[in-house]
C-alpha cells in the first residue's frame, strides 16, 4: 500500500599518486582544445572534458551513428575536438568506426545489463514478471526512480503484446506513466512539488495531466486504492495499470505493471490484471527483504 504524507496533511516545514588536481593535461594541448578538467559551479567542481565526452556518447545515441562533422555541428565543437573524443573512445572499446561514421559499441549493453543486474529488485522480480506475461500475454514493466524520471528497469512482452516502443533503461517523466505516478505517490508531497517545479507536466498526449493540481488529485486517488491507472496518457490506444513493490519497511522500492491496447485493457480485466499485480508484488516484496 502505497502511504506517505498527504498534502492536507503537510506541515509547513609512476609514484602511484595522483597527478595533480588542476590540470591533467592531454597530448592533444589544452590550449587548443581546451580541456580544462575542472570547473566551478553550482553543484561543486565538475571535469570539463568528461563532460564533453559524454555529450559525444549521448549525442550517438540519438543519432545510431554519424561522421565527425555530423557530430561536431550537432554539438557545435570543433571537428578536430569531436575526432580525439571519437578516437580515444574508440581505443578504449566503446565506440565502433564503420565506413566513415562511428557507432556505439556493445561495451554500453554489458555495462547496462550489470547495473540492472546489480538491482535486488530486478532479481527479485523477474520470475514473477516471467509469470504474469505468461498468464497475461501482454507487457509486463518493472520500473524505478531515479534521477526524479521513471527508468524502465526490465520489460517482457507476452505473446498478445504490442510493441509500444519503451526501451528497457528509458527515462520519463513520472507522471506519464503508471509505474511512474506509482512512484511519484510514494514520494511525500514537498518532493512531489519539488519534482514538478524542476521538470514541470509536459505533455505527452491530450490526456496527460498538465495541472498540478489535477497531479495531486490523481496521487491521492493513487495512495487510496493502492494501484494506478494510466489512460492513453503517454501513447494514444495505450492503457496500463501498475502497483507498487515494497521493502520490509513498506517503502516504495519500485513499481509492476501491466500494458495493453485500450480495448483490451477493459474493467473486468483490469480488475483481474490488478489481483495478478498485487499478488505477485507481495512475492517480489518478501524475496526482495530476504535477499
Amino acid at each position: 500500500m502505497i502511504s506517505k504524507q498527504s498534502r492536507s496533511q503537510r506541515v509547513s516545514n609512476g609514484s602511484g599518486k595522483l597527478p595533480p588536481k588542476t590540470d591533467i593535461l592531454f597530448t592533444i594541448g589544452e590550449s587548443e582544445y581546451g580541456m580544462h578538467t575542472q570547473t566551478d559551479d553550482a553543484d561543486g567542481r565538475r571535469v570539463q572534458a568528461l563532460e564533453k565526452g559524454l555529450t559525444i556518447i549521448e549525442a550517438l545515441k540519438e543519432h545510431e551513428s554519424a561522421g565527425v562533422s555530423e557530430l561536431a555541428t550537432a554539438l557545435d565543437m570543433p571537428t578536430s575536438t569531436v575526432h580525439v573524443y571519437l578516437q580515444t573512445l574508440k581505443a578504449l572499446g566503446y565506440v565502433i568506426a564503420e565506413d566513415g561514421t562511428y557507432r556505439l559499441s556493445l561495451r554500453f549493453l554489458e555495462i547496462g545489463s550489470s547495473v540492472r543486474e546489480q538491482q535486488k529488485v530486478f532479481s527479485a522480480a523477474r520470475q514473477e514478471m516471467i509469470d504474469i506475461c505468461h498468464n497475461t500475454g501482454e507487457t509486463v514493466g518493472l520500473g524505478v526512480l531515479e534521477s526524479e524520471k521513471r527508468v524502465q528497469l526490465w520489460q517482457i512482452e507476452g505473446k498478445n503484446a504490442i510493441n509500444d516502443n519503451i526501451n528497457i533503461g528509458e527515462y520519463t517523466h513520472l507522471h506519464w506513466t503508471s509505474l511512474g505516478k506509482t512512484l511519484l505517490a510514494s514520494q511525500d508531497d514537498d518532493r512531489i512539488q519539488a519534482i514538478v517545479e524542476r521538470h514541470g507536466l509536459p505533455k505527452a498526449t491530450e490526456n496527460t495531466i498538465t495541472n498540478a493540481e489535477e497531479l495531486f488529485a490523481e496521487v491521492e486517488a493513487i495512495r487510496r486504492r493502492g494501484y494506478t491507472l494510466e489512460d492513453e496518457e503517454r501513447k494514444v490506444g495505450i492503457r496500463s495499470i501498475s502497483v507498487p513493490i515494497t521493502d520490509s519497511n513498506n517503502e516504495t522500492v519500485a513499481a509492476l505493471g501491466i500494458t495493453a491496447p485500450k480495448n483490451k485493457m477493459t474493467s473486468s480485466t483490469c480488475s483481474k490484471y490488478i489481483h495478478q499485480l498485487e499478488e505477485k508484488a507481495n512475492v517480489i516484496s518478501i524475496k526482495y527483504a530476504y535477499q
